[in-house]
């Protein structure tokens, strides 16, 4: 067990669940959707209670939803290990988060509020003051993403996107460089506040496509292993 987790688990114990594998369940989720438990990393029941302060009977309850959800697999001599996408599954993820972004942009673009832009905004400036390698970037990628999902009025849009990000641990964009991502943001952003359904759409479509192609040209020159496995490392060592 890192120490990250050990540290983790803690902060989320005194928030209400209807039950104490709902407990473990969505801490689990929330800790491997942003990176502090890493792909393939083995979750030890019995060290899980004692984090948890539960018996092991919730714990397995807890870690039996995420594997319903496909975030944990079970194996008879391994126990329960975070899930690691293939490389196939994982495009497949992405060219349905194609769909689902682009229609949520095409949304938002007609129902965004000037509150929802400027606070679209402020979450694009501080994304982009950040410099490479901060620790914020990925939370608030996440966060500049899910405004514009919110700003759909969308309950189910929004559900089916929080899941699928579920299955990227490292978060959709973990491939783009951050120059990158800042840079169409912002283009993003000025889309929004003309209310250009056409041209959000377009730029949101070609955000995560342009994630798809770096993931494939990564695997063309086989670096992608590498750089799963240093962000990982890195995890593992906060």
């Amino acid at each position: 067990m890192t120490g990250s987790l050990a540290d983790a688990v803690p902060q989320r114990l005194g928030r209400e669940y209807r039950s104490k594998a709902d407990l473990v369940a969505e801490t689990l989720r929330e800790l491997i959707a942003d990176g502090t438990i890493a792909p393939s990393a083995r979750l030890r029941q019995r060290e899980l209670a004692s984090l948890f302060h539960l018996s092991p009977t919730p714990v397995r309850e807890g870690l039996q939803k995420l594997e319903s959800e496909g975030l944990v697999h079970f194996d008879v001599h391994r126990g329960a290990t975070v899930t690691a996408l293939p490389l196939e599954r994982l495009e497949e993820h992405l060219q349905i988060l194609i769909v689902l972004e682009t229609l949520a942009g095409e949304l938002a673009a007609s129902r965004m509020t000037p509150e929802r832009i400027a606070e679209l905004r402020a979450i694009a400036e501080e994304h982009a003051s950040c410099s490479n390698g901060d620790p914020r970037i990925r939370e608030l990628n996440r966060d500049f993403h899910f405004c514009i999902y919110e700003s759909s009025e969308s309950p189910m849009l929004v559900t089916l996107l929080r899941f699928l990000w579920r299955s990227f641990p490292m978060g959709p964009q973990f491939w783009r460089s951050h120059d990158e991502a800042r840079r169409e943001h912002a283009l993003i952003v000025a889309a929004l506040s003309e209310g250009d359904v056409a041209r959000t759409a377009s730029l949101l479509n070609e955000h995560v496509v342009g994630s798809m192609q770096s993931i494939r040209h990564d695997r063309s020159t086989n670096e992608i292993d590498s750089l799963v496995a240093a962000a990982a490392l890195n995890l593992e060592q906060r």
